[in-house]
């Protein structure tokens, strides 16, 4: 029986999204792992003023690349950068390269899409839907097809409190939403949706029960994927939360402030002091890097299986390790008091709330108020004022994750166990035992140690910022106990001032009836 690397020997892969959080993991693990992998042709576009080739460069350049670059560093030739675009019809693909495609890839990982909630429906669907339904065309045509796996999202049915690893019927028929957004005026979609992310309480006439056009349009792409992947091995990957690695290349990797390790470092900086959520909201995530070996070993997998229905898994914690949302925040708390970040403005604390009106004017008190005096700060000081700015973006993050932060699902992952079974005892590089003992903790203060050295780009020791933390520590002491002292002034005064009132009410009283 074949393993995953002989798997992969000498086939080409064609890979969308490899720009993306879990493509760039992929690319480097299918590298590192399968060295005798054929060519790797990644779907990119010019962008920013960089073409092909540089856009190639600052990719393999990051971090995540240097254990590669050192143990395989001719491997880099093997990615072949084709170019395209999802959102153009057939993928935007040159004759030549379209052919080149069909003829040599064996293997397609579909990994794009667009994963903001704010986006329009045309957007949305034209990337997330017809994207996939651009590349489920192509590789009907391919003559050497062993795999297609989808990368879709476990939230797309997030109407339903019990998620299994099935197909759901359909929120739409994808064929008339993607004739709907080419054909109609975007400013008629846009009253059919959403225009605010505070608009959840209205229900979208076009997007159902779901609550975003990210969920929605994913949604159709799995539909997408099932009729147009009939007689094909398909397998679609539904991540839950992803996040950072936790040993693959190596520990704490992480290239966003998506999700929860976003949250503990805007809270470590003392920038979120209320979030906006269920308190026994439970956080469901998966590792990038568990992640990508779920997506490597289930493509094996449905290679070597003569079933041609799609398979589907679900990669989530589901009930491995649940964490809530005020766990999450107190181990967040607890990983910062002993790696504090720098330039914290505050003593790191949360409050949390799901109640609207609360969050709103605890916000204004708690971040907006604050970020005002500081931007004012910053301006006197001929600097750039920046908090106000971060602030705005974290307020409508909160009210478009309201709806994830308030409800909890039970994301079932049967199949993704059984799937992890079945690796070869050969195969070390992709063995997933750890999977059902991770220490929470541990995870979460090396999530925030990458985001330090990753995101913030903050030099490792961290003397100054246990200084800083300890200064704020003591200003937060100080201040809360001058809050409490003043608190029991006035309400001392007050009855005092009640009981004199009193007294003299009574003394008027008698001079009246004369006593």
């Amino acid at each position: 029986m074949a393993t995953i690397p002989e798997f992969f020997q000498a086939k080409n892969i064609f890979v969308t999204g490899g720009t993306g959080f879990i493509g760039k993991v992929l690319l480097e693990k299918i590298l590192r792992s399968c060295p005798d992998v054929g060519n790797i042709y990644i779907l990119l576009r010019s962008k920013r003023g960089k073409d092909l080739k540089e856009r190639l460069t600052d990719l393999t350049n990051l971090p995540l690349f240097d254990v590669l670059r050192q143990k395989y560093p001719e491997s880099f030739k093997k990615i072949v950068p084709v170019s395209g675009d999802c959102m153009e019809l057939g993928l935007g693909l040159s004759p030549s390269d379209r052919q080149m495609l069909e003829e040599n890839v064996s293997i397609v990982f579909h990994s794009a899409a667009s994963v903001r909630f704010d986006f329009t429906l045309k957007y949305a669907t034209l990337i997330n839907a017809r994207g996939t339904r651009e590349v489920m065309l192509i590789a009907r045509k391919m003559k050497h097809l062993k795999v297609l796996v989808h990368i879709s999202t476990v939230y797309c049915i997030c109407d339903r409190k019990v998620v299994e690893e099935v197909i759901y019927p359909p929120h739409a028929d994808w064929r008339d939403i993607i004739n709907i957004v080419e054909n109609t005026d975007e400013h008629i979609l846009d009253v059919l949706t959403p225009k605010k992310s505070w608009t959840f309480l209205m229900i979208p006439r076009i997007l159902g029960n779901l609550p975003n056009t990210y969920v929605f349009t994913k949604s159709l792409a799995e539909h997408v994927v099932k009729d147009l992947g009939e007689n094909l091995p398909i397998v679609i990957i539904r991540p839950s939360i992803v996040i950072s690695t936790l040993n693959d290349p190596f520990p704490g990797w992480i290239e966003n402030f998506n999700g929860p390790v976003g949250l503990l470092i805007a809270s470590g900086k003392g920038i979120v002091r209320v979030a906006l959520g269920s308190p026994d909201t439970v956080v469901d995530y998966m590792t990038v890097d568990f992640a990508v070996k779920i997506i490597c070993i289930a493509a094996w997998e449905k290679a070597r299986s003569s079933n041609l229905n799609p398979a589907v898994y679900n990669a989530s914690s589901g009930k491995l390790k649940q964490i809530t949302l005020k766990l999450l925040l107190d181990i967040g708390l607890e990983v910062t008091a002993e790696n504090p970040l720098g330039n914290m403005l505050w003593k790191p604390s949360v409050y949390i709330t799901d109640n609207r009106i609360i969050y709103f004017w605890t916000m204004i008190l708690l971040h907006l108020i604050p970020a005002i005096l500081v931007d004012s700060l910053l301006k006197f000081a001929g600097k750039k004022p920046l908090l106000l700015r971060i602030q705005k973006r974290i307020f409508l993050a909160s009210m478009a994750l309201f709806h994830f932060a308030s409800n909890s699902w039970y994301l079932k992952n049967d199949m993704m166990l059984w799937l992890i079974d079945q690796v070869l005892p050969a195969d070390k590089e992709f063995q997933m035992k750890e999977i059902h003992n991770v220490d929470v903790k541990e995870y979460f203060t090396s999530a925030t140690k990458g985001a330090l050295v990753y995101l913030l780009k903050e030099p490792e020791d961290r003397t100054q910022a246990r200084r800083i933390y300890t200064r704020f520590w003591w200003l937060d002491a100080i201040l809360r106990v001058v809050i409490i002292i003043s608190l029991l002034w006035i309400v001392y005064h007050s009855e005092v001032q009640q009981h004199a009132l009193a007294s003299i009410c009574t003394f008027v009283k008698n001079i009246i009836h004369g006593d």
